[in-house]
Formats: C-alpha cells, sequence, structure tokens
C-alpha cells in the first residue's frame, strides 16, 4: 500500500545555497545560439515571404507572453486561495515573469509587422467590423498603454514578494546582482515588520492584479487574435486565451520543479507538492477544453456565417491535422496521464505531461493566428517557424536563468522558520 506523500522543505541555509549566482556558460552559450538562429530564420525568411515570418512572430508572442504573466498571477492566485501549498514553487513561476519587458518591447516590434497580419486594414467582406474600434494607431496605442499598467502593476507585487528575502539573497551573491537585489532592501524596518508588511501589502494586491491580468489579457487577446478573423465575435476568447498561458505557466513551473527537485542535496519539493501541482494541472487542463468547446458548441448549432468562418479553415483541408493535434496534445493525451493518483505524484512523469502541453499550445497559437491569414493547400510550417520559436525560447531562457540564478529556488520568509521548515502564514 502506498504511504502518504511527503512534503519538501529547506532550512534557510539550504535555501540560500540554491542562489547559483551566475548563468552556467554553456547555458549561456545555447541561449545566445537559439537567439541568433531565431534573429537569422526572421531576416532570411522576411525577404521573400514577410506574411510567413510575422506570422510566427505573432503567434509566439502570443503563446510566450501568456506564459510570462502567468507567473506572477500564480503567486497572486495561491495569496487569494490561501494556497500555502504552492508557496514552495512560487519563486519558480516568478520567474517567467522576468520575461515580460521582452514582452513589451517584442509588442512594439509587432506594428512593423502589422501590414501583413492583420486583415481589417485593408478591405474584408463583412459588415460585422467595427471600424472606430479596429484602427493600427489605436490597437496598438490602447493595447501598449494597458500593457504598461498591467505589467508596472505586475512588478510591484514581485517587488514586495522579493522584499523580504533581499537582506538575505544579497547576501549570497556578488557583483551587479548584489547591487540590484540591495535596492529591494532600502529603508529596511527589520526583519519581522518588513516580513509582515509585504505579506500584507502583496494579499491586498493580488485580487486586482489577478483582476486586471484577465481585463488586459482579454483585450490584448480580442485584438491580436479574434480580430484576425474579421467578423468573428466570441465571448469566451478572453477566457480562452488567458486561462490557456495560466495552463502553460503551470506546465512550465513542473518541468522547473523536476530539475531543480534534488539538485542541490535537498528534496526542495516533495511527491505532495507534485500532486497538488497535478491535481490543479489536470483541473485546467479539463477547464480550458471546456471553454473550447462551450464556444464550440454555441458557434456549431447558431450555424451563423460570421461565426463560423473561424472553425471552417481549421476543421477542413491543411489546417485540420494541426486543429486536431492542438486537441490531442492539450485534453486527450494530459487527461489520460494525470487522470490516476501515482502519476501526479511522479516528478518525471508530471514534467514530461508539462512538455506535452507546452508543445501543444505552442500549436494552439499557431492556430490561432496563421489560419484566419493565410488560405491556400500548403501548410506554412517548416524550419523557419522552428527558427523563430527558437529564438523566442532563447529569450524566455536567458530571462529565465537570469532570475532564478539570482534569487533561491523557494522563497525564504514566507514559507520557512528560523532554522527549519515552516508552514507558512
Amino acid at each position: 500500500m502506498q504511504g502518504p506523500p511527503e512534503r519538501g522543505g529547506a532550512t534557510q541555509e539550504q535555501a540560500l545555497a540554491t542562489v547559483d549566482g551566475r548563468i552556467s556558460g554553456r547555458c549561456l552559450v545555447a541561449c545566445l545560439a537559439a537567439i541568433a538562429v531565431g534573429a537569422a530564420g526572421f531576416v532570411m525568411t522576411s525577404g521573400p515571404d514577410p506574411q510567413r515570418a510575422w506570422m510566427s512572430v505573432w503567434s509566439n508572442f502570443l503563446f510566450w507572453t501568456g506564459l510570462s504573466m502567468g507567473g506572477v498571477i500564480f503567486g497572486a492566485v495561491l495569496q487569494v486561495a490561501k494556497g500555502h501549498w504552492g508557496k514552495g514553487l512560487r519563486r519558480l513561476a516568478e520567474a517567467s515573469a522576468a520575461f515580460l519587458p521582452m514582452s513589451f518591447l517584442l509588442f512594439c516590434a509587432l506594428w512593423f509587422g502589422a501590414e501583413h497580419i492583420l486583415p481589417w486594414l485593408g478591405p474584408v467582406e463583412t459588415e460585422h467590423l467595427n471600424r472606430d474600434w479596429l484602427t493600427l494607431d489605436g490597437v496598438f496605442l490602447r493595447n501598449g498603454i494597458l500593457l504598461i499598467v498591467l505589467y508596472k502593476f505586475a512588478f510591484a507585487w514581485m517587488y514586495y514578494s522579493i522584499r523580504a528575502d533581499a537582506p538575505l539573497v544579497a547576501g549570497a551573491n556578488r557583483g551587479w546582482r548584489r547591487s540590484i537585489i540591495s535596492m529591494f532592501g532600502r529603508k529596511w524596518r527589520g526583519d519581522d515588520e518588513e516580513t509582515v508588511r509585504c505579506r500584507h501589502l502583496i494579499a491586498r494586491m493580488s485580487p486586482p492584479l489577478i483582476l486586471a491580468w484577465a481585463v488586459v489579457f482579454a483585450l490584448v487577446s480580442f485584438d491580436l487574435g479574434m480580430s484576425l478573423t474579421p467578423g468573428f465575435v466570441s465571448m469566451i476568447w478572453g477566457p480562452y486565451y488567458f486561462i490557456g498561458g495560466w495552463l502553460c505557466l503551470l506546465a512550465t513551473v513542473a518541468i522547473a520543479a523536476h530539475y531543480y527537485r534534488d539538485r542541490y542535496g535537498v528534496t526542495l519539493w516533495g511527491s505532495a507538492d507534485f500532486h497538488d501541482l497535478g491535481k490543479l494541472t489536470f483541473a485546467f487542463v479539463v477547464f480550458w477544453t471546456y471553454l473550447w468547446f462551450a464556444q464550440f458548441l454555441v458557434i456549431w448549432y447558431g450555424n451563423i456565417p460570421r461565426e463560423t468562418n473561424f472553425f471552417e479553415p481549421r476543421l477542413s483541408g491543411s489546417y485540420s491535422t494541426m486543429f486536431w493535434l492542438q486537441m490531442v496534445l492539450i485534453f486527450v493525451l494530459p487527461f489520460a496521464f494525470l487522470l490516476g493518483r501515482s502519476p501526479k505524484m511522479n516528478s518525471r512523469w508530471l514534467a514530461m505531461v508539462g512538455c506535452i502541453i507546452l508543445i501543444g499550445f505552442w500549436v494552439e497559437r499557431w492556430n490561432m493566428v496563421v489560419p484566419s491569414i493565410r488560405h491556400g493547400d500548403s501548410l506554412p510550417l517548416g524550419l523557419p517557424e522552428l527558427a523563430i520559436t527558437s529564438g523566442f525560447a532563447g529569450l524566455f531562457s536567458l530571462a529565465w536563468m537570469a532570475y532564478s540564478s539570482t534569487f533561491p529556488k523557494v522563497p525564504i520568509r514566507e514559507t520557512i522558520a528560523v532554522g527549519s521548515p515552516g508552514r507558512g502564514p
């Protein structure tokens, strides 16, 4: 009979020992090489086929941005739901948010490729199009302001999340890392007072941050995703998009937690932690699929041409294979692999499912963009898309490693009492 699952844990000294203080040379070279490949792939493709190059940039922006913002929301959701089980995984989730500044720069870069992507910039065969709302300057100005506000709010939340550990972490770093972390500890009021203050502030900031995430990402998905099929309207589109990003974040945390689990001579997360993460992942796999089916079912029985024009090119022709592939990778396989109790407690198994989910959502974001723009029998998927995606992956990995090598892999004052594992606030 299988025994009860165990929790991981680390003392303050063990947690600080997880601060690497540097990115390994091999990882740095791999990230820079991936970025170079992505840049070369974009340049070589944008000459003969600029639309194909920008389609890949567009879909990758939607994929990596949704994943990155989910890192801050993970911590905020734990605060609101009093999810003490997941606070040991919070630093891994927060590391993905280091990509958000790059996300904003990439959003600004999308403006240069908008003419190749946005069909409503030219004449379209539909009367159901709000041209007062959908203007090039309006889309980028509106969403740019919204992203600035949301990202500043997210970084303010992260500031107080990090501040409680700042004096301890600063001592474990050197050079520019130590200088940056020291900024988080300015006007320090004492360990006990600052710990309570930071907990109080992030608890108050979490509900409005979650609401802002939902509203802003819904609007971004309307303008940069749903509008690619002129006339198409879905009231579920916003949650369909940002819940997908949240699920990608859970998959990424599962992969990172498996990688770091026993790397520092201590089990940072036990089988119980992976079990809880697996249950949450399973639940949102089902929930995301419910959103997709709810959207599809209403459009199917309504049979309104301006709504079915989104599904028609995806369910027939060359794109149908990719459409059903996304459903297999996001729902069928994860549902089957995580249905039992034991698989959720196995970090290696959970990491494998996380990889499947990430690949599935990359395909889903590609399907969100490409079939709306590119029509024909050929499937525009090959080396250009692989190269550009590797560039985005390199940028994300570089940001992730810069954060995770600077801070401990688990929060200290949130979950650890003096000298021994604690249960959190």
